[in-house]
Order: structure tokens, then sequence, then C-alpha cells
């Protein structure tokens, strides 16, 4: 995630998940752990920037994968870069504008732990052209998608590389009362969605959207303090368990 106030965001997601951080900042950026294991990373944005969360794509070539963004209709926004010696970089945007991260790992790999309560869960692509969309990350980033729907039988996109599911994709004009600009957002797993939705308003963030049932478990949308949107999830016990 991006933010102009680190220690803000530091003391929220530490309160909320139990994250913690170890020594300082390489380039303005640090990671957040839980546990041993880095779980996400925090870069501090320019004074009077928005606060907000972004998936990053692994790729083995982030100089490749940046030029099929632009012979696709994507966007550079930034990089390719080298972070330290950690990795090289860049920030991207598909031809509706929805950005997203380039992560070419050289010592450091990312995330090291996901699928775990207090992790990312999940990513997914809001959209107003998602016959567009599937034709520009099948083409940059290899993925491949297959329908699905929602609880309420609302149409869902997901997509898979290598018969792993990576990410979801939904249709603005299905899903959204208006319209919004097209943008990824990250889920969280958490053991309990009410709970932690009360939590993050106690620690002066909001509920965007209330804990609802949607099939494979509870999910809200919250907002954090300096105003970055993210969701959470709480399985159903028996899809928890197996985990």
């Amino acid at each position: 995630m991006s933010t102009p106030d680190a220690e803000a965001s530091r003391e929220f997601y530490g309160d909320l998940f139990g994250w913690t951080w170890a020594g300082g900042s390489v380039d303005g950026y640090l990671n957040f752990y839980l546990g041993d294991r880095a779980v996400a990373g925090l870069r501090t944005a320019d004074p009077g920037s928005p606060s907000a969360w972004m998936p990053y794509v692994t790729t083995e070539d982030a100089d490749a994968t940046v030029a099929r963004v632009r012979e696709n209709g994507g966007s550079v926004l930034s990089g390719p870069s080298e972070l330290s010696d950690a990795a090289r970089i860049a920030v991207v945007a598909d031809p509706a504008g929805a950005a997203l991260g380039v992560w070419q790992r050289l010592r450091f790999a990312g995330a090291q732990v996901a699928n775990e309560f207090g992790t990312v869960c999940w990513s997914e692509l809001a959209t107003g052209t998602p016959d567009d969309a599937m034709t520009f990350y099948g083409r940059v980033f290899g993925w491949s998608h297959r329908p699905a729907e929602a609880a309420d039988g609302t149409p869902y996109t997901e997509w898979y590389r290598a018969d792993r599911t990576v990410a979801g994709l939904i249709d603005i004009e299905s899903w959204f009362a208006t319209r919004v600009p097209a943008h990824w957002t990250v889920t969280m797993l958490v053991e309990d969605c009410a709970r932690t939705a009360a939590r993050a308003l106690e620690l002066g963030g909001k509920v965007q959207l209330t804990p609802i049932d949607i099939g494979v478990g509870t999910y809200a949308q919250l907002i954090d303090p300096q105003g970055a949107g993210f969701r959470i999830l709480e399985l159903d016990p028996e899809l928890a368990q197996a985990l």
C-alpha cells in the first residue's frame, strides 16, 4: 500500500491484524510482518497523496512485462526501477485505468504468507470493460479465465494460471449502483468479520459496506483512517478448516 502517513498506517494495521515491522524503510518502502514472515509492503507517498492498497503481480522480467503492457494499450505509471537490491518494480495501469504493481524478484520475493488469518487472501478487479480486461491480462500475464457466479447468482469471473486461481473480475455495471472508475481491491482473511469491522471503527476507520453473507463466508469493505479501502473476509467454518 502507499500512504503519506506511514506511522499512522503502521499503528492501524498493527492493531487490526497484528502486523509488525522490522528495521527502517528502504527507498521509502518497509515491510509488514505477521510473525517472522512478510505479509505486505508500505510505501511512503508524498504529502497530500491519496492512500491506497494495490496488488503486485510477480513476473520473471519486469521490463518485458512493462513492454507487453504498452503493446496492449496499458500505461506505465512508474518504473521499471530497482528497489535497492530487493526487486525490480513498476506500477502500470490497464487500458481502463486500474493500477497494479509488477514485481521482479532480485533478492526478495515479496509476500511470504497469504491465505492465513491476518493476511491477503484475494485480489479483485472491478471494471466497466470486462472483455477487454480478460484480453489484456491474458496477454500481459498469461492469465486464463473461467466463469463463476456470486451467491446471489451475479456473474463473476475467476482468473487462473496453471490451474491456480489468482484473482477475480467483476463488471461494474452488474455490481455497483453508480459508475465508479476501474480499480483493484485487496481482501484480508479474518477469523471474525463483524469483530474486525468493529475494531476498525474504534481505530478511526470506516465501514463502507457492513458485513454480509457472500456464500463462502462473510465479508465487509473498510476504509482505514488515511482513506485506503480494503475488504475483509471470514470464511465459513468448513472452508476455514481446509486452509
